[in-house]
């Protein structure tokens, strides 16, 4: 038994939830958790031990709980109202990812793009070079068996939402940020649920989050990072930038990777070579390579650590390891993303037939333009319905916006209401040479998963 209170996890099936969740159970305390969706993170979780209940009721809570939740949950959930009549402590993802923080050395990697991968990247580096490090990381790596890694080293390699205000209160020993830009920015909506006011709020809080890091590395490549962080004194850069601190140069892209020299500001140029395609992956792994010289670790081990970094999940996930047909799935959500992974796509030679799920209202109303035309870089697309992820619509926004924009553009364009009608329509049109992408932070990957299968979707 434990004196340490009983801890209970609203939306237990999120990637960062059940991370946290995991690593509680490790530290001796007692959890439970509960979600709307019976995924098979839920199902690893019961097999832990975790009781976690199928939706949401007040009943979840007794005396003495501790209600976990993230921003993304309303406040008209049940179990929210039943911790307030029991005069419960509710404390949020962030609390006890700052909690995770103060005891152990943290790496934290932040930014509008490329975190997950960077920071699966950086795990990798520090596994294999024999670091025992703590992770907690919003995407499985196949290296640690999931999404966290309870370590005994005095190190940990945590991914950072930005999209969670209370980010900037994370008090981390080497701050990474990838990029900056205009994702998870409501604008004139009053959607405040995993979004920042304004791109200034997310800057400032971006700014705050580096101020309290005892080290800091940086984007060279985009504005509001150099604008930011360029006086802070000791901070290294990345990119393709002349001048990063380490600069990438000779970048040869390939259907299946890339290779690439790494020039730090001291010290000889290290040849890199990736098993993971796109000028993006390129840039992860430089910052992680960064993060490695900084924290003292042989730069050419590190990148031998790097070479055969497979991927973490719903990033460039390949579905068929064999045929003609190439299966692909991709987390992509935001025009940059779509465009980024697009390109990657078409370095292959093959015919790019790509499935788009818009992720959430207010980023689709926001951004539907600038992701009609970053979809438009493959052959034909399919559109699918907007994963709302709890959001209300949005009158006159819809995909038949993107569709008609794409279509103009002069590329083939379709508007599938459902997971089952695109792979039914894909799985009876494709062809050798065909590389089928699915696009999208919701449950479009099921899509992928039927054509692997060689049937249509159930959904």
């Amino acid at each position: 038994m434990t004196d340490r209170p009983h801890l209970h996890f609203m939306g237990v099936g999120g990637v960062s939830m059940s991370g946290l969740a995991r690593w509680y159970l490790r530290e001796g305390y007692q959890v439970s958790g509960c979600d709307s969706a019976q995924s098979p993170t839920v199902q690893r979780l019961r097999s832990l031990g975790i009781p976690v209940h199928q939706g949401h009721h007040p009943d979840h809570l007794t005396p003495g709980t501790v209600l976990v939740k993230s921003m993304a949950v309303p406040e008209s959930q049940p179990e929210v109202g039943r911790a307030s009549e029991l005069g419960l402590e509710v404390r949020s993802r962030i609390d006890l990812l700052r909690d995770l923080f103060q005891k152990r050395r943290a790496v934290a990697i932040t930014g509008s793009h490329g975190k997950s991968t960077t920071t699966g990247m950086i795990a990798t580096i520090f596994v294999r070079l024999g670091l025992d490090p703590s992770v907690q990381l919003g995407a499985d790596l196949q290296l640690i068996g999931g999404n966290m890694r309870y370590g005994k080293g005095p190190t940990l390699v945590a991914e950072v939402d930005e999209s969670d205000p209370g980010f900037a209160l994370l008090p981390a020993h080497l701050a990474v940020i990838t990029n900056l830009e205009d994702d998870h920015v409501a604008g004139g909506y009053d959607e405040r649920r995993n979004y920042h006011a304004s791109l200034e709020d997310l800057l400032q809080g971006a700014q705050a989050f580096a101020a309290k890091a005892e080290d800091l590395v940086y984007s060279a490549d985009w504005a509001h990072t150099v604008k930011l962080f360029a006086a802070v004194a000791g901070a290294s850069t990345f990119g393709l930038s002349h001048g990063a601190d380490y600069q990438i140069t000779d970048l040869v892209l390939e259907a299946a990777g890339s290779r690439f020299d790494l020039n730090p500001v001291s010290g000889r140029p290290q040849p890199v070579r990736l098993s993971v395609p796109g000028r993006h992956n390129a840039l992860n792994a430089a910052a992680a390579l960064a993060v490695a010289d900084r924290m003292g670790l042989d730069l050419s081990e590190a990148a031998a650590a790097l070479e055969t970094f497979p991927g973490v999940g719903r990033r460039w996930q390949r579905w068929n390891t064999s045929g003609e047909v190439l299966i692909i799935d991709d987390y992509a959500h935001h025009p940059t993303e779509v465009a980024a992974t697009l390109s990657t796509a078409r370095q292959t030679g093959r015919r790019v037939r790509a499935v788009l799920q818009p992720h959430r209202w207010v980023r689709t109303a926001l951004h539907w333009p600038a992701l009609a035309d970053a979809a438009a870089l493959a052959d034909e697309v399919l559109v699918l319905d907007i994963y709302s992820a709890g959001e209300r619509p949005i009158p006159g926004v819809t995909p038949e916006l993107i569709v008609e924009r794409i279509t103009k553009a002069g590329k083939d364009a379709h508007y599938h209401h459902t997971l089952k009608s695109a792979s039914d329509y894909l799985s009876t049109t494709l062809r050798a040479n065909d590389l089928v992408i699915t696009l999208g932070a919701g449950d479009v990957w099921q899509v992928a998963e039927a054509l692997a299968r060689g049937g249509p979707s159930e959904g």
